[in-house]
């Protein structure tokens, strides 16, 4: 059986609305993703409960499967009465998941900041908020820039896991019409193309934000 190029053109504008739901959650996720980050680096940085707290919370989250934490919030919180789309699931789980890791990519950019001018900072009034905006957050944005884009680029690949509580996104539609049609190679093929000009698109985006940081 060839490849069926007909075929394969007739099923790109139903695989392409199902990327949407793709970036959609990729990208609310990764925006938690890196929210939640910033707040688990500082929160282990800010006394020693914060420390143990983040600490344990973050090995946790990154010692288990994706897969794991997406059936519990999805199966589990049912039964506390908390009752979430799949969609919302998928986000929430995205953000957690990834934010675990990307807490770890802010505390190593936090570390390389001078604590000489953490102390001048605070030595001229500033408060924690505002020497995080202002002394801290712009030098570490050029340090994680690079590592921080690896990881949105594996929460982009992870989203076909959020398939498997009926979210439609680009691989569960792929699939679905490869199942009606019993042709495989072409639907997945689209979705494999769509997902490598997402990749390539997030990629050239952080080398452009690395070269804008990058020092004169």
């Amino acid at each position: 059986m060839g490849f069926d190029l007909a075929f394969f053109w007739s099923l790109l504008p139903d695989i392409f609305r199902g990327s949407l739901t793709t970036l959609f959650a990729a990208a609310v996720g990764a925006t938690g993703a890196i929210l939640f980050g910033l707040v688990l680096a500082f929160g282990r940085r800010s006394g020693r409960i914060g420390k143990l707290v983040c600490a344990t919370f973050t090995e946790i989250i990154r010692l288990s499967p994706f897969l794991a934490q997406l059936y519990f919030l999805y199966f589990v919180l049912p039964v506390w009465g908390v009752v979430l789309s799949a969609t919302t699931v998928g986000i929430v789980t995205l953000s957690v998941h990834f934010g675990a890791f990307l807490g770890e990519v802010f505390g190593a950019g936090i570390d390389a900041v001078p604590a000489g001018q953490i102390e001048v900072a605070k030595a001229l009034g500033l408060k924690r908020l505002q020497i995080g905006r202002l002394v801290v957050f712009p030098q570490i944005l050029r340090f994680v820039a690079a590592p921080t884009a690896n990881y949105m680029i594996s929460l982009l690949k992870t989203t076909p896991y959020l398939a498997v509580v009926g979210v439609p996104e680009l691989l569960g539609v792929a699939f679905d019409k490869a199942s009606d049609t019993f042709r495989y190679v072409e639907p997945l093929t689209a979705a494999g193309i769509l997902f490598l000009v997402y990749s390539i698109a997030i990629g050239n985006l952080a080398r452009l934000v690395e070269r804008r940081l990058r020092p004169l």
